[in-house]
C-alpha cells in the first residue's frame, strides 16, 4: 500500500500543469453544479492563458457539428425566452470547450488517473449521501437502519448532485469504471478495492430510490465482457443475473419504491404532452428544457423535462438540432470504432458501450445527461479513444 501511494504521488508530480488542471476540473465536477461550473471556467481560462484552448477547439473532432448545435440552442432559447434552456445551452458550450482541452492533453496514464480519481471521489459522495439519508430519515420519523426510501424528491438523497437521479447516474458511471479497473488489473488488493467500491455505490444507488438506474445493469455486465472477449466472465454474468432476477421476482421489496407506481401514470401524461410539443415546434423546438418551459401553457403534468431522452430531444431540439447531434455522434463513433479495431485497449471500447447503454436505456424513463457533471463525464468517456493518438503539441 505504501509503495502504491508513493507511486501515485510521484506520477501526479510528473504530470505537467495542463494535465494537473484536468484532474482539478474532474474533482470540481463533484461539487454543487454552480461551483463545478466555476472550476471548469477557471481551468479553461488557464488553458487559454497557456495558449492551448483555441488550438484545441479548432482541432476538436466534430467541432462544426457540436458548436453548430450549441449556437442553434442559444438562438432558439433566446427567441423563445426560455432562460433555463439558455443556461443549459451555455452549459453545453462550457462542456464542449473542456472536452476539446481534455482531448488535446489526454494520455493513457492521465486517463487511468481520471478514472481512479472519480472512483476515489465516489467514497466522499457516499459518505455525504449516508449523512444526508440519516437527516431525511430522522426528519420523516424513521430510524437510519430502517432504510426506508421515500417517494418525494425532497426526501431522496442526491449527495452533491442536486437531484437523486443525477447522483444515481454518476453511480452508474462509477460502477462501470470499477468494472473496467477490475478487469484491467491482476493485483488482488486492487480488485478487492474495486469490488468494495462498486458494492458501496450500488447500495447508495438503492438509497437514491432511482429505479430507472437499475435497468442498464441488465445489459452492462454481459456487454462489457462480450466486447472485451471474456467468454467465461460473460457466461458467469448471465448466470448471476438470472439468479438475481429470480430472487427479485420472489422478493420485489428489494427494489426501492417497488410499490409506488404513481410516477408511471405521471410519466405517460408527460410523454403525451412532450410529443404534442414536438408536433407544435418540429424543426427547432424551443431549446433545452422545453417541457419545463411550456408545461403550464399546456396544462400538462409538472416536470422539468420529458422524462424520456428521445421525446425530450424531439421537443427541445427539433429535427434540425437532433441531426446536428447525430452528425457529432457519428464522427465520435468512427473514432471509437477505429481505435477498437487497432485493439489498443479493448476494455475502453467495452466501457464506452456500457456508457451508451446507460444513455439509451436509462434515458427511456429519465433525462439525466443534460447536467454538468453527468454530461461532462459522459463525453469524456466517449472521447477517450483519442488517448491512443499521438498529439502534436504547439
Amino acid at each position: 500500500m505504501k509503495k502504491a501511494v508513493s507511486q501515485v504521488i510521484h506520477d501526479i508530480q510528473m504530470f505537467d500543469s495542463l494535465e494537473k488542471s484536468i484532474l482539478i476540473a474532474v474533482a470540481g465536477l463533484f461539487l454543487p453544479f454552480q461551483f463545478a461550473a466555476a472550476v471548469l471556467v477557471f481551468v479553461l481560462v488557464y488553458a487559454a492563458f497557456k495558449g492551448e484552448l483555441i488550438y484545441a477547439i479548432r482541432h476538436q473532432l466534430g467541432a462544426v457539428w457540436f458548436y453548430s448545435f450549441c449556437v442553434l440552442e442559444v438562438v432558439v432559447s433566446c427567441a423563445a425566452q426560455n432562460w433555463t434552456g439558455l443556461v443549459n445551452a451555455l452549459g453545453f458550450v462550457l462542456i464542449g470547450f473542456f472536452i476539446a482541452y481534455y482531448r488535446r492533453n489526454l494520455t493513457p496514464k492521465l486517463f487511468q488517473y481520471v478514472l481512479s480519481e472519480i472512483i476515489a471521489l465516489s467514497w466522499l459522495c457516499a459518505a455525504y449521501g449516508l449523512y444526508e439519508f440519516n437527516k431525511v430519515s430522522v426528519r420523516s420519523g424513521y430510524e437510519f437502519f430502517d432504510f426506508v426510501v421515500q417517494n418525494r424528491p425532497k426526501n431522496r438523497i442526491n449527495s452533491t448532485f442536486m437531484n437523486a437521479n443525477f447522483y444515481a447516474t454518476i453511480i452508474e458511471f462509477v460502477m462501470v469504471f470499477c468494472l473496467y479497473k477490475f478487469m484491467r488489473t491482476k493485483k488482488v488488493p486492487f480488485r478487492i478495492y474495486y469490488v468494495i467500491t462498486a458494492c458501496l455505490n450500488f447500495f447508495m444507488m438503492l438509497l437514491t430510490g432511482c429505479r430507472t438506474a437499475l435497468l442498464p445493469f441488465v445489459f452492462i455486465f454481459p456487454i462489457f465482457f462480450w466486447a472485451d472477449k471474456k467468454k467465461w466472465w460473460f457466461i458467469a454474468s448471465l448466470v448471476a443475473e438470472s439468479i438475481v432476477f429470480v430472487i427479485v421476482l420472489f422478493n420485489p421489496e428489494l427494489v426501492p419504491r417497488y410499490d409506488q407506481m404513481s410516477t408511471l401514470n405521471s410519466r405517460i401524461k408527460i410523454w403525451n404532452a412532450a410529443w404534442l410539443l414536438f408536433t407544435m415546434f418540429p424543426l427547432f423546438g424551443l431549446g433545452p428544457q422545453t417541457y419545463g418551459h411550456m408545461y403550464k401553457r399546456l396544462h400538462a403534468h409538472k416536470a422539468p423535462h420529458a422524462h424520456n431522452i428521445y421525446l425530450d430531444a424531439l421537443a427541445s431540439y427539433g429535427i434540425v438540432g437532433i441531426l446536428l447531434l447525430l452528425g457529432y455522434g457519428i464522427r465520435l463513433w468512427k473514432e471509437i470504432f477505429s481505435s477498437y479495431k487497432r485493439s489498443k485497449d479493448p476494455a475502453v471500447f467495452s466501457m464506452i458501450l456500457c456508457f451508451l447503454v446507460i444513455f439509451f436505456v436509462h434515458g427511456l424513463l429519465d433525462v439525466t445527461m443534460n447536467f454538468l457533471a453527468t454530461g461532462c463525464i459522459f463525453l469524456m468517456i466517449l472521447n477517450s479513444s483519442v488517448q491512443h493518438k499521438t498529439v502534436q503539441k504547439i
